[in-house]
């Protein structure tokens, strides 16, 4: 399952989200969020403020998800595009966006 990584290096704010859909979210602590889509209710994804900082603390994602957070965080606090970090590590560009978004068999 493809996952939407969103990043904001100014804020340190992630979401991490399954579907894209109109959705809310509610505080659990520390400026963790779950996301509810709005029609169903369903968690559909988790927002962290100071996302770099916690990356221990994001249990709630599976070992391979969590990776993908931590390349895409690294990736844009480095300033480096997609394709310029696909060159870095010796892959094509489409095997790495998916490796970034969280999708479990990059081929």
């Amino acid at each position: 399952m493809t996952m939407y990584i969103y990043y904001d290096d100014k804020t340190d704010y992630l979401d991490v989200l399954e579907k894209k859909v109109p959705n809310y979210s509610v505080p659990l602590k520390n400026g963790m969020f779950k996301i509810f889509a709005e029609k169903g209710k369903k968690v559909i994804g988790y927002g962290v403020e100071g996302a770099s900082e916690r990356i221990n603390e994001l249990d709630m994602f599976d070992p391979f998800v969590k990776l993908s957070i931590m390349i895409k965080i690294s990736r844009l606090k480095h300033h480096y595009t997609q394709q310029q970090l696909a060159e870095k590590l010796g892959i094509g560009l489409l095997p790495y966006q998916r490796l970034e978004s969280g999708e479990k068999n990059p081929r």
